[in-house]
């Protein structure tokens, strides 16, 4: 009969694993180029990717604000041209042209350009004849 051989489990503490564990990865990071982190001295400089200080973003520019005053009055003034452009006694070139000045304005009141707008409606106003009242 043959006789088996045992070969005995060689167990590690779990304290010496730990201590070879972490001698490995202190040489892993040596050999990338680095120091481990408890290695360091004090007044180690940073590294030179991080020399340069990030730059803050610049802040968002405030988004324009409405001006109701000046809201109400396009609205006023195109309510205005449009009850008075079909009764205007005027040729039908002139109100087409009054009414590319009237979506002019409009458009221009729409994108917060108040004062361009207005003076745009109230030229087409004046273009059919009628006194803006505002």
């Amino acid at each position: 009969m043959k006789k088996s051989v045992r070969i005995p489990a060689v167990e590690v503490p779990t304290a010496r694993l730990a201590r070879l564990s972490f001698a490995a990865l202190a040489v892993a990071s040596i050999a990338a180029g680095g120091y481990p982190a408890f290695a360091q001295p004090a007044d180690a400089a940073p590294p030179a990717a991080e020399a340069a200080p990030i730059a803050e973003p610049a802040p968002a520019p405030e988004p324009k604000k409405a001006e109701v005053a000046k809201a109400v009055t396009c609205q006023v003034l195109i309510s205005q041209f449009d009850d008075s452009v079909a009764a205007a006694k005027i040729d039908d070139a002139a109100k087409s042209g009054a009414r590319a000045l009237r979506g002019d304005g409009n458009k221009a009141c729409n994108a917060w350009d108040y004062d361009s707008g207005i003076g745009t409606l109230r030229v087409a106003l004046e273009t059919i004849g009628k006194k803006p009242i505002r």
